[in-house]
C-alpha cells in the first residue's frame, strides 16, 4: 500500500512539474537564450497572448509574435494580423492588418488569403478592389477553405461577367506563380 500511496504522489508532482514548464518559460528565459535547444518565438508569443504567465501581456505578445512573423512564421504573421483587426483593441489598424494579412496570404495562409479578400471587398486599410477580392476568396477556395467560396460567390453577384473573368485570371497567374504574382 505504500508503494501504491508513493507512486500516487511522484505522479502528482510531475503533472504539477509540467503544467508549470509555460509559466517556467515566460519568466526566467531571455529572449535569445536556449535551455538544450532553441525556443521559438511564437512559443513566447502563444504564452503571453493566453495568460498562461497569470495575466496576458499585449506588449509582450505582440513584439513575439512580431519576432516569429519577421523570421517567416505564417502563423505569426496571421495573428498579428488579427490584432491589429481587433477594432476592440488599441492596437486596431486595418492598414496594418492588411499588410501582415497580405503577407501571410503571399506565404499559403487560406485563412489570411480570406481575410484579405474581405478587406479589399470593403476597402478597410486599403483601397476597395472588388475584382481582387474574388481573387482571394478563390484562391482561399482553392487551398480548402471552403468559406471563402460563400463570400466569393456573394460577391459575385453583384459583379460584371468581366470582372469574374479577370479575376479568376488573377488568381490563376497568382497561384501558378506560387504567390510570386498576386497583383497590387
Amino acid at each position: 500500500m505504500d508503494a501504491m500511496r508513493r507512486c500516487n504522489q511522484i505522479s502528482a508532482v510531475i503533472c504539477l512539474l509540467v503544467a508549470c514548464v509555460p509559466m517556467a518559460y515566460a519568466q526566467d528565459i531571455e529572449p535569445g537564450a536556449t535551455m538544450g535547444a532553441a525556443v521559438p518565438p511564437s512559443t513566447f508569443a502563444r504564452v503571453y497572448q493566453h495568460g498562461q504567465t497569470g495575466m496576458q501581456d499585449l506588449t509582450k505578445t505582440l513584439a513575439w509574435h512580431q519576432k516569429a512573423a519577421s523570421q517567416g512564421d505564417v502563423e505569426a504573421q496571421y495573428k498579428l494580423a488579427k490584432m491589429y483587426e481587433d477594432r476592440n483593441s488599441i492596437l486596431f489598424d486595418d492598414s496594418k492588418a492588411h499588410s501582415w494579412y497580405r503577407l501571410a496570404a503571399t506565404n499559403g495562409h487560406r485563412g489570411a488569403q480570406s481575410r484579405l479578400g474581405l478587406l479589399l471587398e470593403f476597402g478597410k486599410g486599403v483601397a476597395q478592389s472588388r475584382v481582387q477580392a474574388h481573387m482571394w476568396y478563390s484562391i482561399a477556395f482553392a487551398n480548402g477553405n471552403k468559406a471563402a467560396a460563400f463570400w466569393r460567390d456573394s460577391l459575385a453577384v453583384d459583379l460584371e461577367p468581366y470582372e469574374i473573368l479577370t479575376a479568376q485570371i488573377l488568381a490563376q497567374e497568382c497561384l501558378s506563380s506560387r504567390y510570386r504574382n498576386c497583383g497590387g
